[in-house]
């Protein structure tokens, strides 16, 4: 099992510095998910290693990775050369780490940012090399996040592909259980 982890970036949940506390919410909702996955047989995770969901899922992988407890591996695949050059140097920081835990990294396109159909391009290259998706997605939230969404649902009427759509009820369920 290959699982794409897809999500908001920081800034569209509101989130501007890392010590906010709805980081270590999502931190501890991520890490149940993925611990889910490993437990179904998750041997891959993959990550565009941007700040937001990305960045906490990573986070929680380095730290699953370093507690030892389970076998699984996940790899790093930035979109372009200098994708990450705007990141804030905090998150350069973090993402730096994540990316240094990982077993591969790489850019899908060895080259610069040139027009905007390398997103569609990429968003393909992710969904045909991944076999499951977990994403954090709320039609409540309007992102570009919908264009990777609807390539997911049409990848999965031809494919056998598992969608894990995460909306912020199912966030709010498990803080309200006090997770």
């Amino acid at each position: 099992m290959r699982v794409l982890i897809l999500g908001y970036r920081n800034y569209e949940l509101n989130i501007f510095k890392h010590s906010q506390p709805e980081v270590t919410v999502l931190k501890k909702f991520l890490r149940y998910k993925i611990v889910q996955y490993l437990e179904e047989g998750a041997e891959w995770f993959i990550l565009q290693n941007q700040p937001g969901i990305d960045m906490y899922a990573g986070e929680v992988l380095l730290e699953l990775k370093k507690e030892g407890e389970y076998d699984f591996k996940y790899i790093i695949l930035k979109p372009f050369l200098e994708y990450d050059d705007r990141f804030k140097d905090e998150d350069k920081l973090i993402l730096n780490q994540i990316e240094q835990g990982s077993e591969f990294s790489n850019y899908i396109f060895n080259r610069k940012y040139e027009d905007p159909s390398m997103f569609r391009a990429i968003n393909s290259f992710l969904v045909q090399n991944s076999t499951d998706a977990l994403i954090l997605y709320d039609d409540a939230q309007e992102s570009n996040l919908k264009y990777i969404y609807n390539l997911l649902l049409e990848y999965s009427t031809k494919h056998t592909y598992n969608i894990e759509r995460i909306q912020f009820d199912e966030i709010n369920d498990f803080i309200n259980s006090d997770f």
